[in-house]
């Protein structure tokens, strides 16, 4: 009596798994749905990256975004003009790495470039610039201005 309640307690959930694995295969007669690519993802080009020194990596950084500005930023052509003005506002000389992202309306990064702003005197202003190629409409800039003193 003991075996064939064995026999039955161990066979009895193989049954069930084999009639439930059964059940969802797939004998040519439904179609599988296709993989659908979003329209958007499908048109847009990766994005242009150009840094020599990455976000956040320095010694000693401290944000300054407060120090900056941005007086242009626009596009001409196949390329964005970006420009603006950084003024120091510590006690010591400092150099700055400007990090301006180009965004699309879903905050997706179309360009990272990096400009760097060297030795700026307490109190003094210095301007930056730089252009970057990428041809799409209806981006706009955002910085990561970083400070470092030397």
């Amino acid at each position: 009596m003991k075996l064939r309640t064995r026999l039955t307690a161990t066979a009895v959930p193989f049954a069930i798994l084999a009639l439930t694995l059964a059940g969802c295969t797939n004998n040519g007669t439904e179609r599988q749905p296709d993989p659908v690519e979003s329209s958007a993802s499908a048109e847009q080009t990766p994005g242009i990256t150009d840094i020599t020194d990455a976000p956040g990596t320095g010694e000693n950084l401290q944000g300054a975004l407060a120090d900056s500005t941005v007086d242009e930023c626009k596009r001409a052509g196949d390329e964005w003009t970006v420009s603006g003005s950084v003024t120091n506002s510590t006690d010591a000389n400092v150099t700055y790495r400007i990090y301006i992202s180009l965004l699309n309306g879903a905050n997706d990064t179309r360009a990272l470039t990096q400009v760097d702003v060297e030795a700026t005197e307490p109190g003094a202003s210095a301007d930056w610039s730089t252009t970057i190629p990428v041809a799409e409409d209806g981006l706009s800039c955002v910085l990561r201005v970083e400070r470092y003193e030397g």
